[in-house]
């Protein structure tokens, strides 16, 4: 019971908000309303404008995720949620004493592969990073068929000739949230930083692209994530958003599946049952299940992933990109050591080349040579590098590339090397291959060790500590000062390890040069 002696009070848009002290004098507000429930009528629809309320709220707990279906709770990717509704537009704010004004903002998108996660992980605890001298401000958003179904009778009604992205719009929502109310916890609307990490940091490159969000963050980090790649004819991958045409389709399917002839009639079903019915075109090589009752494949992330519905996103971000038609604002992007512990493999030497031959056709011979493998215990090392790199290395490296060559604003990249101390006898299900594992980075910049109980050492905390500084003298600055942005032929990475190292760390030069011949960006980068 918190001592309201001690509670932080704080005035919103929206009524007066009772929040939790911290230490450090750091004042915590947690599970706030942005936009109204997206339930009922509301759902598939762009967020509303959130309810007044009387009196004082409590915002002392994280508010629901999104309805989803969590992995095991032995998995790395685990946040320790047990609360799921639509019912899920809140986000959560960490600052300074009362008193304080003009905090650098920072505003925080999870992971979950848009289908898991919330922004109540302990991972993301904002304290420590607050205790910096920054506002944390960290975000839920409709995940999954809630989030980003597309459909033709979605498109019709909505006004402006497209439909999904209703996570993204939620995640602007946010952001015009931010401007209108962080000056209230003392935080600077003029000084945001939007950062993220895999699917979060996939956001901040679609929200870069977005008409919608100008100008309303000024950094960015994507930490972890899929970058920029071209817009897929079929339907989506986790670096590539589908068409919009491919995005209605697997929606038709999708309401075919349930038995529905209407969107009416599919908004009046349990969510529940809208999320876990699986598509059969979703079997196949790269399939896994995700969550219990559903089954979700590495190229097939059927009606539940970005689409360029030429509203929210007008064009794919790699064109985006490469045409500088994107908020032109200083970024730090960057890679895990192991990108592919958060990702299937496949199982035996036969279908890894069986894979390549299929989807690399002429090009298979090229992309066995740089991903060899004579064994299926090879196979599945290859077969994770392969698409490790193409999903987040490549797309990041190239979204990097671009700003530094056509952007006006500066670009860093770095490589997380770090192996985190998992325990040997972990009950984890990546135990034995996490190795400095996707999104692996992010106890660090935030100082939130506690979150696991493993045998951190005093290396882990000093590189905490320099991550940490980093990330807030960028936010606060838009210079991270731990090493050179890239430009003028200098390649300069950061290799965050025990020993962080800034030298020539980039990716593999042969593979990546392979990847952007196969977008046919070559002479472009």
């Amino acid at each position: 019971m918190v001592n309201i002696e001690t509670t932080p009070v704080v005035t919103v848009e929206t009524g007066d908000l009772e929040g939790l002290p911290k230490p450090s004098g750091v004042r915590a507000f947690l599970g706030v309303p942005y936009a109204a429930p997206p339930v009922g009528a509301l759902r598939w629809r762009p967020p509303q404008p959130a309810e007044p309320w009387t009196g004082r709220r409590a915002a002392q707990e994280f508010g629901p995720a999104s309805q989803q279906f969590p992995p095991p709770a032995n998995s790395l990717y685990y946040g320790g949620e047990t609360r799921f509704s639509e019912d899920c537009l809140y986000l959560n704010v960490w600052t300074g004493p009362e008193g304080q004004t003009g905090r650098p903002v920072m505003v925080w998108l999870h992971f979950g592969a848009y289908q898991l996660g919330s922004a109540g992980n302990p991972m993301y605890d904002g304290a420590a990073l607050a205790a910096e001298g920054v506002t944390v401000v960290s975000v839920n958003h409709r995940l999954g068929r809630l989030g980003f179904l597309a459909h033709p009778d979605l498109t019709a009604e909505s006004g402006y000739g497209g439909s999904g992205n209703y996570g993204l719009m939620d995640q602007i929502a946010a952001l015009q949230w931010v401007q209108r109310n962080v000056a209230a916890f003392g935080g600077d609307a003029e000084n945001v930083t939007l950062f993220g990490v895999s699917a979060g940091g996939h956001s901040v490159h679609n929200l870069r692209c977005s008409p919608l969000s100008a100008g309303l963050f000024h950094k960015v980090i994507a930490q972890s994530a899929p970058g920029v790649a071209p817009a897929l004819d079929g339907f989506g991958h986790p670096a590539n958003p589908s068409t919009l045409a491919a995005g209605e389709q697997a929606g038709v399917e999708v309401a075919r599946l349930l038995g529905v002839s209407s969107i009416e009639e599919m908004r009046g079903l349990p969510a529940e049952q809208i999320m876990a019915a699986p598509l059969p075109r979703t079997e196949g090589p790269w399939s896994f299940a995700l969550f219990p009752g559903a089954t979700i494949s590495l190229h097939i992330f059927d009606s539940g992933y970005p689409v360029i519905d030429g509203h929210v996103l007008p064009r794919d971000p790699l064109s985006a990109f490469l045409a500088g038609e994107v908020a032109d604002v200083p970024m730090i992007a960057g890679n895990a050591g192991n990108e592919a512990s958060g990702l299937p493999y496949l199982d035996t030497l036969g279908a890894y080349r069986d894979y390549v031959g299929e989807t690399f056709g002429e090009r298979a011979a090229e992309v066995l040579a740089l991903y060899p493998a004579a064994t299926d215990e090879q196979a599945r090392q290859a077969s994770w590098d392969l698409i490790a790199d193409q999903v987040f290395v490549w797309s990041t490296w190239t979204a990097a590339r671009i700003q530094s060559s056509r952007l006006s604003a500066p670009a860093w990249y770095y490589r997380f090397l770090r192996r985190p101390p998992i325990p040997s006898d972990a009950d984890l299900v990546e135990r034995d291959f996490a190795g400095a594992f996707h999104g692996g980075e992010v106890p660090y910049v935030f100082g939130t060790f506690d979150a696991w109980k493993w045998d951190w050492t005093d290396e882990d905390r000093a590189l905490s500590a320099a991550l940490m500084h980093a990330w807030v003298d960028f936010a606060r600055d838009g210079d991270p000062g731990a090493w050179p942005a890239l430009g003028d032929g200098a390649l300069p990475v950061m290799a965050w390890d025990v020993e962080p190292d800034v030298g020539d760390h980039v990716p593999d030069p042969a593979r990546m040069a392979f990847w952007d011949r196969y977008h046919g960006v070559a002479d472009e980068l």
